[in-house]
C-alpha cells in the first residue's frame, strides 16, 4: 500500500492535530512531502501580489517590510517564495538560516534585502550578512524605516505579539523607540506614522473564509486523490465504504462547502481569526479522523480492520469537523474546534428536527424529511446503529444504568449531519439557524452583510428592528417604538439599568443632520449621525447583532450576554458625549427633565418636569 494515493493520506495526516514542534512546523511538512514522494499543498497567499510589488524592481519608494500576525499565518512561507522572487535559490532557502541576504533591484537600483524569517528566533549573538549581532542589525533596520532612500532594506516575519516586544526591549539600540512608535501605529491602531515609512502586511487581516476556500482547492484538486480512486481495494482503502473516502467526498460537495463556508464568514463577523495552520489541521482531521486510531486519525492500513469490526462510520466528517473524535483536553487545546463550538451546532435543536430524527423512519409526513436529511449523510452500518437505537428507545425510552438512553446521546451527531445537509430553499421552513446558538445569523449573513458589500442598503424593516433593541437597552423598558433612537440616562448616570430621564430623541429617518444608518466596513457599522460631522459608532459582531434581535423580540438584555450589554450601555455613553458637544446646556437658572412612561401599546411618553431655581 505504497503507492501516490495512500502516500498523499499519510500526508495530510501530517497536518493534522498530532504532536510536533511548531517552530520547525514549516519544515516538517516540507521533509513530510519529500519521504512520501508527492507533491506539497500550494496556492497562492491574498497577500503575495502586494508583497512582492512591496520589493519589486519599480516600486516608487523602497521599504523594508514587516510582515505581522498569529503563528502560522503562513509568513515564513510568504518569505520564501519572496525569496525565490528575488532570484534566490531554492535549495539555500531550505537550509533554514533565520537571516538570509540577496542583492536585487529594488525601487530602480541595485540593494542588499535581508529576510528575517521568524525575528523571536534571531539569536542576539550571530553574523547577520555585515552586521555582527542583532543589536547592530536591529540598528540597520531602524535606520531603513527613516531614510529616504536606503541601501539595505529588509523584510521581518514576527507574530503579531512578539513585534512589538522585540523594539521595547531594544531600548539601548538607536532609533528603536521611533522605531516602536512606526510599527505600534501600523499594528495597533492601522494608521500611517507621523514620521517613517514601512510596507506593512498584517496576515491576521485576511478573511478567514478566503483562507478557507484556498486550502479546500488546493487539497481537493491535489492528484493524490485520483490515484486513491485508482488504488482503491475492496473491502479496504478507498473501497465505497471506505471512510477517508465517504469523508473526501462530502468534503468535495457543493452543498457541505457552502454551509462550511458560511460558519467561516460567520467567524469572520465575530471577529475569530483562524490561520493558515490551524485550517489545515481541521481539514485533515475532517477527512481522517477517528477515536480508536492511532492519534485519532487514520492512515490507509487502518481502513480495512474498522471495515471489519463495524466501526468505520465512527470516523465521522460531521463529527470530527467539531473535534468529537478528540480528547476533550486536546480538543479544547485547539481554538479552531473552540470557536466552530461556539456557535452550539448540535446541542441546539428544534422540536421539529428532532420529531424527525426520532419518528421520522415511520411517520409518513415526515419520513422525506428524514431520507432527505439523514438517510443521505450517515453510511449504512452508521444507520443500522441509528435504526436499532431508536427502536429501543421507542420501546424503552428510560435511562440506561449509566445515564440517558443511548439514542439521546446520537442526536448530538444527527443534529450536526441534518445542519450541513438542509438546501437553502428549505432553511426558513425549516429554521436551520435555530439548529445553532445564533438565530439571527443567516439573516446577518443575507440581509445585512451581503447587501452593504454589494454597496446596497440594508432593509428598514431590519434597521428598526436593531432601533427598537437598542431603545429597549437604552430605556431598561420594553418600549415598541422604532421610529426614534431614545437616549435616556438614570439617576445614576447613563449605566443605570432604568434610565427614565430622556436626554434627545433621535430620528432614524433622515431629518436635518439627524439619522441612524447602517454602513459597510470591516465588520457592518451602526451609525447615529447627531448632527453635521458629529456621530457615533458601533461595530455590529455577530453577537451583538444576535443580541439586539434578541432584546428586540423580547428577550431580557441580561440573558444571552452580559458582555454585550456592557457594550450597548458604553454606546449610549458615547452618544450622550456626542450630545453633549453638540447640544451644549441653554443657559438659565431653571431646570426641567422629561421623565419617560410607557402607555398601553408600550409607545413612550415624556412629560416635562420643571424645577425653579429661587
Amino acid at each position: 500500500m505504497n503507492g501516490l494515493g495512500s502516500q498523499w493520506v499519510r500526508f495530510i495526516k501530517q497536518y493534522g492535530p498530532i504532536s510536533r514542534n511548531d517552530n520547525m512546523y514549516d519544515e516538517q511538512i516540507r521533509r513530510s512531502a519529500r519521504r512520501y514522494e508527492v507533491e506539497p499543498l500550494d496556492f497562492v497567499h491574498p497577500l503575495e501580489a502586494d508583497l512582492f510589488a512591496a520589493v519589486s524592481k519599480d516600486v516608487s519608494r523602497a521599504r523594508s517590510v514587516i510582515l505581522t500576525g498569529t503563528a502560522g499565518d503562513g509568513k515564513s512561507r510568504l518569505c520564501g517564495r519572496l525569496w525565490t522572487e528575488l532570484g534566490g535559490d531554492a535549495g539555500e532557502w531550505t537550509a533554514n538560516e533565520i537571516y538570509q541576504e540577496i542583492s536585487a533591484v529594488v525601487g530602480g537600483r541595485t540593494r542588499i534585502v535581508g529576510i528575517i524569517r521568524d525575528l523571536t528566533a534571531l539569536p542576539t549573538t550571530g553574523t547577520y550578512g555585515r552586521w555582527v549581532g542583532k543589536s547592530a542589525l536591529l540598528e540597520t533596520i531602524n535606520r531603513s524605516f527613516f531614510e529616504p532612500d536606503p541601501d539595505n532594506i529588509f523584510v521581518i516575519a514576527a507574530n503579531d505579539g512578539q513585534l512589538l516586544d522585540t523594539w521595547r526591549r531594544a531600548i539601548d539600540v538607536p532609533l528603536s523607540s521611533e522605531g516602536y512608535a512606526l510599527l505600534e501605529a501600523r499594528l495597533v491602531e492601522a494608521r500611517p506614522a507621523s514620521h517613517g515609512e514601512v510596507a506593512f502586511f498584517n496576515l491576521s487581516t485576511v478573511s478567514c473564509a478566503t483562507i478557507l476556500d484556498l486550502t479546500l482547492d488546493a487539497i481537493i484538486a491535489h492528484p493524490g486523490w485520483k490515484a486513491a480512486y485508482a488504488e482503491a481495494e475492496p473491502g479496504g482503502f478507498f473501497s465505497e465504504a471506505c471512510p477517508i473516502r465517504r469523508n473526501f467526498e462530502i468534503l468535495s460537495s457543493r452543498q457541505f462547502r457552502a454551509r462550511l463556508r458560511q460558519l467561516f464568514e460567520l467567524m469572520d463577523l465575530n471577529e475569530l481569526h483562524t490561520p493558515i495552520r490551524r485550517v489545515l489541521l481541521l481539514i485533515s482531521n475532517m477527512l481522517l479522523g477517528h477515536p480508536l486510531t492511532k492519534d485519532r486519525l487514520m492512515s490507509p492500513a487502518d481502513v480495512r480492520p474498522l471495515l471489519r469490526s463495524g466501526k468505520a462510520h465512527a470516523g465521522d466528517i460531521f463529527q470530527n469537523l467539531f473535534g468529537a473524535n478528540l480528547s476533550q483536553a486536546r480538543r479544547e487545546s485547539l481554538e479552531i474546534f473552540e470557536f466552530l463550538n461556539r456557535f452550539g451546532i448540535g446541542d441546539e435543536t428544534t422540536n421539529r428536527i428532532d420529531n424527525v430524527l426520532v419518528f421520522g423512519p415511520s411517520d409518513e409526513t415526515l419520513k422525506p424529511y428524514y431520507v432527505n436529511l439523514v438517510e443521505s449523510a450517515f453510511s449504512a452500518e452508521a444507520l443500522d446503529e441509528l435504526s436499532a437505537l431508536r427502536n429501543d428507545y421507542l420501546e424503552r425510552p428510560d435511562a440506561t444504568q449509566e445515564g440517558e438512553h443511548p439514542f439521546l446521546a446520537s442526536l448530538q451527531a444527527q443534529r450536526r449531519a441534518i445542519f450541513f445537509q438542509i438546501p437553502d430553499d428549505q432553511s426558513e421552513e425549516l429554521r436551520l439557524w435555530d439548529l445553532t446558538v445564533f438565530r439571527h445569523a443567516g439573516e446577518f449573513l443575507r440581509d445585512v452583510v451581503t447587501p452593504l458589500q454589494n454597496n446596497g442598503r440594508v432593509n428598514r424593516a431590519l434597521l428598526s428592528r436593531l432601533v427598537n433593541g437598542l431603545n429597549r437597552i437604552f430605556t431598561g423598558m420594553l418600549v415598541t417604538t422604532d421610529r426614534e433612537l431614545l437616549v435616556a440616562a438614570g439617576l445614576s448616570g447613563s449605566a443605570a439599568g432604568l434610565s427614565q430621564i430622556l436626554v434627545e430623541r433621535i430620528s432614524v429617518t433622515p431629518r436635518r443632520h439627524e439619522r441612524v444608518e447602517l454602513r459597510p466596513g470591516t465588520l457592518p457599522t451602526l451609525i447615529v449621525e447627531i448632527d453635521s460631522g458629529v456621530e457615533a459608532r458601533l461595530d455590529l459582531n455577530l453577537v451583538r447583532y444576535e443580541f439586539l434581535m434578541r432584546v428586540a423580540g423580547g428577550a431580557l438584555p441580561g440573558s444571552f450576554s452580559k458582555e454585550c450589554y456592557e457594550d450597548i450601555l458604553a454606546f449610549k455613553s458615547t452618544i450622550l458625549s456626542a450630545l453633549a458637544r453638540s447640544r451644549p446646556p441653554q443657559e438659565g437658572s431653571d431646570l426641567s427633565f422629561r421623565i419617560l412612561s410607557l402607555n398601553s401599546a408600550g409607545e413612550p411618553v415624556d412629560d416635562v418636569i420643571e424645577v425653579n431655581c429661587a
